[in-house]
């Protein structure tokens, strides 16, 4: 006959057994090295932050590049008087991979300014070597945050307008889809894309980018962005090399053209 204190030892294992789950749901419950969710989104190993859509965001950064002196965040942006600028963007955490979006924030005129052109002298094997952006909305943006403006909710920094030198009129906002690229850390910036402008932008204008990240998990869907922060911004306060005319402007020029070039005829014929 088994004693009761034989009987009784196959309990032990289970017990020890029961206690490492509770131990190990503890774990996830608090956000620690296993994925838990957070009701917000996603905390990843020792807690990288993960977007309200459940991919991981950066916050971006601009820096000069090239030819272009250094140009440093100042706590309110990142100046520079070259313009046009060469630049690039970097992210918090990186290298970052995502769909990249740059955005150009110039004066609001009517009709809008020419559409700027971008030179991308670095950048994903397949990139076109320059691009052309587009005018986001026909309306300029005049107040709120510049991520609802573009339709990018998810996005943090939300780029507030009080962030940015106030203008009559707002900002004009043109933007390019740059498709898939990879943003470098800090120390390793300029070995990410490298970018130029065709053209100088109208003083007061800005440059900032948003990194749309692939989601990486079932909780949730849809595509969280990273954004450039407000004091990150690059801002160009140098007014052109060539001041950049009107679009009225380069209309009556057109029209006096034609006009002087029919004149010169009708002198030939007479």
């Amino acid at each position: 006959m088994m004693s009761s204190s034989t009987r009784s030892r196959p309990a032990r294992p289970l017990a020890t057994a029961l206690l490492a789950g509770a131990a190990a749901l503890a774990l996830l419950a608090s956000g620690g090295t296993a994925q838990a969710h957070n009701g917000n989104g996603w905390n990843w190993g020792q807690g990288q932050q993960w977007g309200q859509q459940g991919s991981k965001t950066s916050t971006l950064h601009s820096f000069c590049a090239g030819s272009t002196p250094a140009c440093t965040d100042n706590g309110i942006n990142t100046p520079t008087t070259t313009n046009p600028p060469e630049f690039g963007f970097w992210a918090s955490g990186g290298p970052t991979s995502g769909d990249l979006i740059l955005a150009f924030l110039t004066p609001e005129t009517t009709p809008p300014s020419a559409a700027p052109t971008i030179g991308i002298t670095q950048a994903a094997k397949g990139t076109p070597s320059s691009v052309t952006t587009t005018l986001a909305k026909p309306f300029a943006w005049t107040s709120g945050y510049l991520t609802s403006y573009l339709g990018y909710a998810s996005a943090k920094p939300k780029n507030k307008i009080t962030a940015f030198k106030s203008v009559p009129g707002g900002y004009d906002v043109y933007v390019a889809d740059l498709g898939s690229q990879t943003l470098q850390s800090a120390a390793q910036a300029t070995n990410g894309p490298l970018f130029t402008l065709t053209a100088a932008l109208p003083e007061y204008s800005y440059a900032v980018a948003f990194l749309a990240s692939t989601p990486l998990s079932n909780c949730q869907s849809g595509t969280a962005y990273g954004a450039t922060a407000n004091s990150a911004a690059l801002y160009i306060d140098g007014k052109p090399s060539t001041p950049v005319p009107e679009p009225g402007s380069l209309a009556l020029l057109g029209t006096a053209l034609a006009v002087l070039g029919l004149a010169a005829r009708r002198k030939r014929r007479a």
